[in-house]
């Protein structure tokens, strides 16, 4: 009877340390690691940095997302395949650095609806599915509501005389840019100061938030006012990492991400032009056309951009364009 009961005794102070360490173990939180294309102090990051700190604020633990650093620790064009990979977690990063792969093509640039619009239309679903043939999972447009330009070192009177002008480009702007008549330039953020100082290039296309972070104003002159497209950074994970989260966790991603591309759309459009104010109080002036050449240049940037994606992806080029149209 003593050993029966010595028995009973050990049989449950096992079982009591295997429930402490499986308790434990379930306490230990989810550890996501998250890089992004521009530095943590670029205003574009700023809509996508709130986002991280609400997620892991009402994960209470269970989840965090871990900031490794942005194009400093994996370059920007490099991030898309440390993603798919699972190299990192989760990226925030320009569509245009890797729409390529994806659909032949960059594209979200022109879109001319909101990230709500998007969701109604069915573009954010269609998204999702582009995404996962990539092994990666689409969450959403943090920063969707700044807008993009062209700046240069060359007066201008007319957009028209633009033609011939050097102008550095990623593949948001490379068919614009060609259509216009000037000289398209790829080349990484980093290098636009040193090739603006030395006239390797006569401008840039940029965003309208990040050029004072560069200190392009110190060598660059005018803004064309007209503005065209809009922001192309997304959220992405790993569609392996996203598929292992518990459903209540994905949920509270999608929820903050929905929620964070409501609330900050008037930050970042504040933060935008803001900007704009200061970039022309450190020196740089406006150039603006007429109403005639304005309407040309605007409707010439959403021509050109959608003539190509047609024709680089004729099978899904218009159905893009249908889902991301008023």
């Amino acid at each position: 009877m003593k050993r029966f009961l010595i028995g009973v005794v050990f049989v449950s102070m096992i079982a009591v340390s295997l429930s402490f360490v499986s308790e434990t173990h379930a306490k230990d939180p989810i550890v996501l690691k998250m890089t992004t294309f521009l530095p943590k102090g670029d205003p574009t990051m700023t809509a996508w940095l709130a986002l991280i700190d609400d997620i892991n604020a009402k994960a209470k633990g269970e989840l965090i997302i871990k900031y490794v650093g942005g194009p400093e620790a994996i370059p920007g064009f490099k991030q898309f395949e440390a993603v798919k990979k699972g190299i990192v977690d989760m990226i925030f990063s320009a569509e245009s650095y890797y729409g390529g792969e994806v659909t032949k093509v960059a594209y979200t640039h022109l879109s001319r609806l909101s990230p709500q619009e998007e969701r109604k239309k069915g573009y954010y679903d269609y998204r999702v599915e582009l995404l996962k043939k990539q092994n990666v999972f689409y969450l959403g447009r943090a920063a969707h509501h700044i807008w993009f330009q062209v700046y240069t070192n060359k007066v201008v009177k007319r957009p028209q005389e633009l033609k011939g002008q050097k102008l550095r480009v990623s593949a948001t702007y490379e068919p614009f840019i060609k259509a216009i008549g000037a000289v398209p330039i790829t080349m990484s953020g980093g290098d636009v100061y040193t090739a603006l100082e030395r006239g390797v290039i006569d401008g840039y296309a940029w965003a309208a938030t990040g050029n004072i972070g560069f200190g392009w104003p110190e060598v660059c002159k005018y803004i064309l006012e007209p503005r065209i497209y809009t922001m192309n950074v997304e959220g992405l994970m790993n569609l392996n990492t996203w598929n292992k989260l518990p459903p209540h966790l994905q949920k509270l991603i999608m929820d903050a991400m929905i929620n964070n591309e409501i609330q900050y759309a008037q930050t970042m459009a504040g933060l935008a032009e803001k900007e704009y104010k200061d970039m022309q109080a450190k020196g740089m002036k406006v150039i603006k056309f007429s109403p005639e050449d304005t309407k040309w240049y605007v409707d010439l940037a959403y021509k050109a951009g959608w003539d190509e994606v047609i024709k680089r992806s004729p099978e899904i080029g218009p159905k893009l364009k249908q889902l991301l149209s008023p």
